[in-house]
């Protein structure tokens, strides 16, 4: 559910003889996540990995909200560069009001570049 979204639920509080229930109002407050920024359905991360990584490939899973595990990686021979997005398709959170569609999972690769280079690796 979308960040301040409010639900009234009409006469659902406590009951007391001879009084109305009044409403009982959820509002909905999103919480930070250690890993995934929510973009209206979709979700976006960021995924730190070294040079070698990003021109060899990279084999990495990613655990979900729902506790499921998904794999990710790349085609053989693609070169990763500073800042590339790969999406998954349908791996977001469901949309608002239509929970049989989902958004889209970005990763957002970020490389890790080595400070020095031994003398014999250069050559």
């Amino acid at each position: 559910m979308p960040d301040g979204e409010k639900y009234t639920f009409n006469g659902e509080s406590d009951e007391h003889p001879g009084i109305e229930p009044g409403d009982v109002i959820i509002h909905i407050k999103e919480q930070p996540h250690k890993v995934f920024k929510r973009k209206g359905a979709d979700l976006m991360m960021e995924k730190e990995i070294t040079l070698l990584q990003a021109l060899t490939g990279v084999d990495f899973t990613i655990d979900f909200l729902d506790g499921k595990t998904l794999r990710v990686k790349n085609k053989p021979g693609e070169v990763i560069k500073p800042d590339d997005i790969k999406t998954i398709e349908d791996k977001g959170l469901p949309f608002h009001k239509t929970p049989y569609k989902s958004g889209n999972l970005f990763i957002v690769f970020k490389i890790k570049f080595p400070e020095t280079l031994s003398a014999d690796k250069v050559t």
